[in-house]
């Protein structure tokens, strides 16, 4: 099994973030630390780093820890823009998210995974599409040894981040993408250290999410492009996902 490395998370939703630290107890290799903006509720049974401060403080933190990998939104899901006043929450602006993964790469960080949307395209009418596919093109130019890009449909929850039933009012229903199988998607890609651009639609979310297993060892399934610890083994790291 690979030594044990950290994995920063910032500038994420509640919904998703609370996810990851529930999958992170099951995956002992990975060190979560967590960059918020106030105290955090955790969960019963967690063990994490959660560090305090505004965004534009959070360079000085990973300086100091030196994490492989970076976990940002790219601004608010399009269903959650303006809802989500969590300490645990994105950032309104894009160009904002852009400076903190700037800094992000300066401080030593080789993988960056950046949460968009589905249709991101800096050519959008949408204004939030545009900006979103406007900050994934700077983001490439920032020379991270790898970069996944992930490209959601409106999250929806279908359980509680522990897996049971939704007690929370509000919680995001319908269709859409699951919140659970995007943080099950993320850590699996947290795994990964082939180098290159790798952008995720909805079906490379599902695939990458069935790779992660959530037994108590931590050890991945075995499939193609990954092995028993769930390292990158060759090329075929995501089939169809879009690599550049």
């Amino acid at each position: 099994m690979s030594s044990r490395f950290r994995v920063a998370m910032g500038g994420v939703s509640e919904v998703v973030g609370l996810r990851l630290i529930h999958q992170a107890l099951h995956q002992p290799q990975i060190r979560l630390v967590a960059l918020t903006l106030g105290e955090i509720e955790m969960p019963r049974g967690s063990r994490m780093e959660v560090f305090i401060a505004d965004a534009d403080r959070w360079s000085r933190v990973m300086k100091a820890m030196r994490p492989k990998v970076f976990i940002v939104g790219l601004g608010p899901a399009l269903n959650l823009a303006g809802r989500d006043d969590s300490p645990l929450r994105a950032i309104e602006d894009e160009e904002a998210v852009v400076e903190i993964a700037k800094t992000a790469r300066f401080a030593g960080v080789e993988r960056l995974i950046a949460i968009s949307a589905e249709g991101a395209d800096r050519w959008a009418r949408d204004r939030h599409l545009s900006a979103k596919g406007k900050a994934e093109a700077e983001l490439a130019r920032l020379g991270f040894k790898r970069l996944d890009i992930i490209r959601p449909g409106p999250l929806v929850e279908k359980t509680s981040p522990d897996g049971g039933k939704l007690a929370r009012l509000g919680a995001l229903r319908g269709r859409g993408t699951d919140v659970q199988t995007v943080a099950e998607a993320i850590m699996t890609l947290s795994l990964r250290r082939t180098p290159g651009k790798f952008t995720h639609e909805e079906d490379g979310i599902e695939r990458a999410a069935a790779m992660l297993s959530r037994a108590p060892t931590g050890r991945q399934v075995t499939g193609a492009g990954a092995d028993a610890t769930g390292e990158d083994t060759g090329d075929a790291d995501h089939p169809r996902a879009q690599q550049e």
